[in-house]
């Protein structure tokens, strides 16, 4: 057990909370309803843009390549951002433009018929959506301190889906009661909620040291003094990447499966409304994360490890699941599947990232690089599906490709583990060589 040098100090009156705990309680609840309401803001008008240029006749192409423009605007900006909020000891500031970039993309989005700024502002809001990524992940650190990470970070996911679950609610009903440009009133709403929820964070409450990954106790001087890695040392740590190819193969099998379904159900059963099917597989995918994204990170009979461990192996028994029954029915518990392994794994990421990297100062560089490398595996996961569907209809084949991608991710995993060591209970355990991945003890 251990404890905090604060309490620690002779000098401390023993009737006292420990100054870090008291001074951030109050902005790790704003943190907490910030990533509520950044649900929404974070990815812009997601699935519904498509949507609304499709009402608009806007061509295919042109549709296509917007959103490509966004996605790819994501994936190059996510390290980068990473590493500037790594540096930068303005982390509100950060957040603040970047909903604001986020809000002007959005509108430009429901206001312009110009090829060039359709796809400019779709790539300002995907980059300025992946600096809101790297800026919470940098205040929750900052904040929560690394004691506090995991608990904060489920708190962060929890409260993330409920703001998915209400926005994406919102939005449908508006737009349909009101037309589609009404949905960024719905968009403006939860912009605000956050930028107040910024306001409400005390400045004084982050530790920009820790915020970075930085290890006070192995610091000769101030935290605030310790130089971070360089990049070429970073590309040292192996267990981070084979981490990161962990994640790149997972999603590339999870990313399309989904839509895959819905694509199945409308060639197959048209008359099956599958728009409504696909908000309510939605739905009750984010209603399964909230519980989970509690579960793993209140959790102490399994650690971490374990988590990753089980989100790999449902999405086997997923595709098994979506290949066998056709049924429109039968892809509610394929949902809930995918949120008790995204979930899981959402939760997991930054803080197996944060594991493998501890002590270098570069821990949102570090989780930029991992969530590209995701990005990438979930960009191609549509293509893969749809090439092997074809003109012949082979979702069935799909289905298990898709599953046999995630189940690659097994091994890069255990790689990863026997290369990093692990951290159970606090205390460092290093992995040898023969070593096999721990298994949870459920009598815990």
């Amino acid at each position: 057990m251990t404890t905090t040098p604060t309490l620690a100090m002779p000098m401390a009156a023993p009737s006292r909370p420990a100054p870090a705990a008291a001074a951030t309680a109050g902005s790790l609840t704003a943190l907490a309803w910030m990533a509520f309401f950044l649900a929404d803001v974070r990815d812009g008008l997601g699935p519904f843009l498509a949507t609304y240029l499709q009402s608009q006749r806007v061509e295919q192409s042109l549709i296509g390549l917007t959103l490509t423009a966004g996605g790819l605007a994501a994936v190059v900006m996510t390290p980068l951002a990473g590493a500037w909020v790594d540096r930068s000891a303005a982390k509100r500031l950060l957040l603040v433009v970047a909903v604001m970039l986020v809000l002007a993309g959005s509108a430009c989005a429901f206001t312009t018929r110009s090829p060039a700024l359709l796809i400019a502002s779709q790539a300002v809001a995907g980059a300025a959506g992946a600096l809101l990524a790297a800026a919470l992940a940098g205040l929750t650190l900052g904040l929560a301190r690394r004691e506090g990470l995991r608990r904060q970070t489920g708190r962060n996911e929890a409260w993330s889906h409920a703001g998915n679950i209400v926005s994406a609610l919102g939005a449908g009903v508006v737009a349909h009661l009101f037309g589609a440009p009404w949905m960024m009133a719905v968009m403006l709403a939860m912009s605000v909620g956050a930028l107040l929820c910024v306001a409400a964070i005390r400045a004084q409450d982050i530790d920009h040291a820790a915020a970075r990954g930085v290890d006070p106790a192995a610091s000769d001087g101030p935290p605030t003094a310790a130089a971070p890695e360089g990049f070429s040392e970073l590309l040292r740590h192996k267990a981070l990447w084979l981490f990161a190819l962990t994640c790149a193969l997972f999603h590339l099998g999870n990313a399309a499966m989904l839509p895959l379904l819905n694509q199945r159900l409308a060639a197959t059963q048209p008359d099956a409304a599958p728009l409504l099917w696909t908000g309510v597989a939605i739905v009750v995918a984010q209603l399964t994360m909230v519980p989970v994204a509690l579960w793993v990170s209140r959790s102490r009979r399994w650690d971490l490890s374990a988590f990753v461990y089980l989100s790999i192996l449902i999405l086997p028994v997923r595709g098994l699941l979506a290949w066998a029954f056709p049924s429109v029915w039968a892809n509610l518990p394929v949902q809930v599947l995918d949120g008790i392994a995204a979930g899981a794994l959402g939760v997991a990421t930054p803080l197996m990232v944060e594991r493998y990297v501890r002590g270098s100062g570069r821990y949102n560089l570090a989780l930029g690089l991992v969530l590209t490398m995701q990005g990438v595996g979930a960009a191609f996961s549509a293509g893969l599906a749809n090439g092997i569907v074809g003109h012949g209809g082979h979702f069935g084949l799909a289905f298990a490709v898709l599953a046999g991608c995630a189940l690659l991710a097994l091994p890069a995993f255990v790689l990863a583990q026997r290369t990093g060591g692990r951290v159970h209970a606090g205390a460092a355990i290093p992995a040898h060589a023969g070593a096999l991945p721990r298994v949870p003890d459920l009598r815990a």
